[in-house]
Formats: structure tokens, C-alpha cells, sequence
């Protein structure tokens, strides 16, 4: 179960999630470059989701209310597609780590909430992960990552400073603790919880009186 703290983080610290809203009723053409932009990446994360990143781009038009040539004109390849979506839930991460750094609550909360909601995002909709080994090397992708880990960077100093994380946690750690979630997962439903509670576990700074284990008890 969730120790106390991670439930009050609608993420733990207010990330916005992606709304997985049906298509408006707004005709394709009344929206502005903006609007339809923003139809087209809840469209394609609802038909990767669904579908697999195979989807076509068809698919993706279809889901939005909008022509093919219309997606093309706002995405040149499937490629700039998918690495917009990236970068959207990079820029959502990156959104929730620094409203962790300016919240209430303390930056240990802070952090395994939002360690908890992008868990459990993967869990349900692993679109970034799938994405992200497609499109890492887009130039658009680089630079979100490379802004995202500078913000969880900081946030993990915060949280070191508070002395409630371990001194060597870096964010190699953070996507470790991912890849190993969606691993479990795999393995069985549902045993990516288990597995982010041993991770979360396992960044927690050492307590007095747990210290190494002595000879004796290592022998059975």
C-alpha cells in the first residue's frame, strides 16, 4: 500500500495528467493551429495507447475529426508525431517535478508521489516508454529530456538536503526504478507496485539503527 503522503499528490504534487477526453464537437476547421495541434496529440496518445505505435497515421486522423493531409500539415512524418507526444509528457514531468519544489509539503512526499503517478501512468498508458526509444535521438526529444532531468535533479537535491534520500541517488536512478516498474509489469499485472515500493525503498536514506546486516545474520 501507499505510505502516507503519495495519495494527497494527485500526483503527490499536482502534475497535469494528458485529459483523455472524446473528440469536441468543434468542427475540424473552426479550431485554430493550437487548438488542432492539441486535438491531434490526444488523439494519438489514445490510438498508441490502444493500438501500439504501429497505428497508422489514418487512425490518428480518424480519432480527431480531422483529414490525413490536415495531420500532416501539423506533423511531417509519424516520427515528428510521436516525438511531440514525448516531449508533451516530458513537459508534463518537468511541470509536476518544479510544482514539487514550490508545494507544501515536504520534498520526500513530493518525490515518491510523483514517482507513484508516473508509475502508475506506465502502468496504464506506456505510449512514453514505448515512444521514447523510437524518437530518442529527435532533436525536440533531447532537449525535453535533457530539461526534464534538470528539474528532477533538483528535486532530488532538495530531498537529499531534507536527508531523507540517499547521498548517491542521481536521476539514472529514477529510470532505472521505471524500467524496472515496466519490467514487472510484464511480468505480472499489477507488479509494478510492488517493485516502486522496493525502488522508493531502496532511494530512502539509511536509518539510524539500520545499519549494515551483522556476519552473523548473513549465514543461515
Amino acid at each position: 500500500m501507499r505510505s502516507a503522503g503519495v495519495a494527497d499528490y494527485s500526483s503527490g504534487m499536482s502534475i497535469p495528467l494528458l485529459q483523455r477526453t472524446k473528440v469536441a464537437e468543434d468542427c475540424w476547421s473552426a479550431l485554430d493551429a493550437h487548438e488542432k495541434r492539441a486535438r491531434l496529440l490526444r488523439a494519438a496518445g489514445d490510438v498508441f495507447a490502444r493500438e501500439g505505435l504501429q497505428a497508422p497515421m489514418p487512425a490518428v486522423a480518424a480519432a480527431a475529426g480531422a483529414g490525413v493531409g490536415s495531420v500532416y500539415r501539423q506533423f511531417p512524418s509519424k516520427r515528428d508525431l510521436l516525438a511531440a507526444l514525448v516531449v508533451e509528457r516530458l513537459q508534463e514531468t518537468e511541470r509536476g517535478a518544479e510544482a514539487a519544489l514550490a508545494g507544501e509539503h515536504d520534498r520526500w512526499s513530493a518525490l515518491t508521489g510523483l514517482l507513484w503517478m508516473l508509475a502508475e501512468r506506465q502502468a496504464s498508458d506506456d505510449v512514453l516508454g514505448e515512444a521514447m526509444a523510437t524518437v530518442s535521438e529527435h532533436p525536440a526529444v533531447a532537449e525535453a529530456l535533457n530539461e526534464t532531468l534538470v528539474s528532477l535533479q533538483r528535486l532530488l537535491a532538495a530531498a537529499r538536503s531534507e536527508g531523507a534520500l540517499r547521498a548517491d541517488a542521481t536521476t539514472l536512478d529514477l529510470r532505472l526504478l521505471f524500467a524496472a516498474t515496466r519490467a514487472a509489469n510484464q511480468l505480472q499485472a499489477g507488479a509494478w507496485r510492488r517493485m516502486l515500493e522496493l525502488g522508493i525503498d531502496a532511494l530512502r536514506a539509511p536509518q539510524p539503527g539500520r545499519g549494515a546486516v551483522s556476519d552473523a545474520s548473513t549465514h543461515v
